[in-house]
């Protein structure tokens, strides 16, 4: 291995490389075409191989080829070499990223078999091997051939600065999509879970999240049977993205937690505002913490606790709607919050209706963004009783994505909780 001298700043001759890299590489956040797209980039500027390597130290070293076919074709192999392969290669050193500035790769070094492979000719030219620099270090190279001549010290500082482009727009890459799959990761949790079959109580739920495919929302909503008894709860988080949904996921932890030892609505709620506020002072969430208990004769009492969160609705089975008031303040504000507990008997195929602000926030872009409100979500609640739980709360969705009329929107989530009918001969 010889190093190659490092060359002055000079006037280039060809800067048309660096434009088509700029123009070729800005943009691509997928690292795999990122990586064919910067092999193929110099094969117009009088190279006839460029291999791009990338790996770690003592593992597989991956290989992507560009080669410039006689007919002018350009043509991309991918393959990998063994640890014992790399090892075999002086100028990868102890491993990716320990290049100096440039190297030669000296006669019989695997970087010749490589080029025969990807060529199918003798390598007759010259060899060059630039790092790649990432953002930590340098975490691969670059290895240019040409046949026949030598590049030029301009040309030279050229593929230098080249490498550079592609080692930044690969970080880049590599970030994009380690964020990507993080959000993903993130959404895949909040999707509630299915609806238990709980006794005695008629379920149905619908989540429809935000319009625009990065935000991740922070509406969420939990059942759990707990025999005699049956948890449930319902929020939505400040703000969007990933902390809204990390915070979306300790709730829903704590909240498994504390009722291992707690089952009062109230009193879940205080002990989960002292933890997010412990946790962190500046998030919050607004909050329907609460408990259905069949009756003996039929029927369901509920009882709930409310933190800042629109208030529930009872539906009739004959239409009527009523106000299901719980008031209290957002949940991990203030040290001393004060939160609301409230109770109400449902008759069989009475419900309690749960809903986000995404709700009667909906607006209609053909009236102005007139906003769905109150009042017209009652009326809508007012058609559905005696209905199924599941049927009405797709019911709502329905009538709130057709007020929308396809424009942007909120979370829009439905919690139904039905009292079912006593079963013969209960008291």
């Amino acid at each position: 291995m010889r190093p190659v001298e490092p060359v002055r700043r000079q006037e280039r001759s060809g800067p048309a490389l660096l434009r088509r890299a700029a123009r070729g590489l800005a943009g691509v956040l997928h690292p795999e075409r990122l990586i064919e797209q910067a092999v193929r980039l110099p094969l117009d500027s009088g190279v006839d191989a460029c291999v791009l390597f990338s790996g770690e130290p003592g593992a597989a070293l991956r290989w992507t080829a560009g080669v410039a076919g006689h007919d002018g074709g350009r043509t991309v192999a991918h393959g990998r070499w063994s640890p014992e392969t790399a090892a075999a290669a002086p100028w990868l050193g102890e491993g990716v990223g320990t290049l100096p500035e440039a190297v030669e790769p000296a006669p019989g070094d695997p970087a010749e078999e490589l080029l025969r492979e990807v060529t199918g000719h003798r390598v007759a030219g010259q060899v060059r091997v630039v790092p790649l620099p990432g953002p930590s270090g340098a975490f691969g190279a670059l290895l240019w051939y040409r046949r026949g001549g030598r590049f030029g010290p301009a040309e030279a500082e050229l593929l230098a600065e080249y490498a550079e482009r592609v080692g930044s727009a690969l970080g880049s890459a590599h970030l994009y999509q380690y964020q990507a799959r993080t959000a993903a990761t993130l959404k895949a949790a909040l999707v509630p879970d299915p609806l238990p079959e709980v006794d005695r109580v008629v379920l149905g739920a619908s989540f429809r999240s935000a319009f625009e495919a990065e935000r991740i929302g922070g509406d969420f909503y939990e059942v759990q049977d707990a025999g005699e008894l049956v948890h449930f709860s319902f929020g939505d988080v400040c703000g969007k993205g990933n902390d809204a949904a990390v915070l979306t996921g300790l709730i829903r932890q704590s909240l498994q937690a504390l009722r291992l030892v707690e089952d009062s609505p109230l009193r879940l709620m205080e002990l989960l505002n002292v933890l997010l506020l412990r946790t962190d002072p500046e998030k919050f969430s607004t909050m329907v913490l609460g408990t259905a208990r069949p009756l003996p004769g039929g029927g369901l009492r509920v009882r709930a606790a409310g933190g800042g969160h629109p208030p529930p609705l009872v539906v009739g089975t004959g239409g009527e709607v009523r106000e299901f008031p719980l008031g209290g303040i957002f949940v991990g504000a203030i040290d001393d919050a004060v939160f609301r507990e409230a109770e109400v008997d449902l008759a069989p195929g009475e419900a309690v209706v749960v809903y986000s602000d995404g709700v009667t926030e909906a607006r209609n872009p053909l009236l102005g963004g007139e906003m769905l409100g109150e009042d017209r979500l009652v009326r809508l609640l007012g058609e559905c009783g005696g209905l199924p739980a599941a049927a009405t709360a797709e019911r709502v969705a329905q009538a709130v994505g057709d007020w929308l009329g396809g424009a942007e929107h909120d979370d829009i989530t439905v919690l139904v909780l039905q009292a079912r009918a006593a079963p013969a001969g209960a008291r």
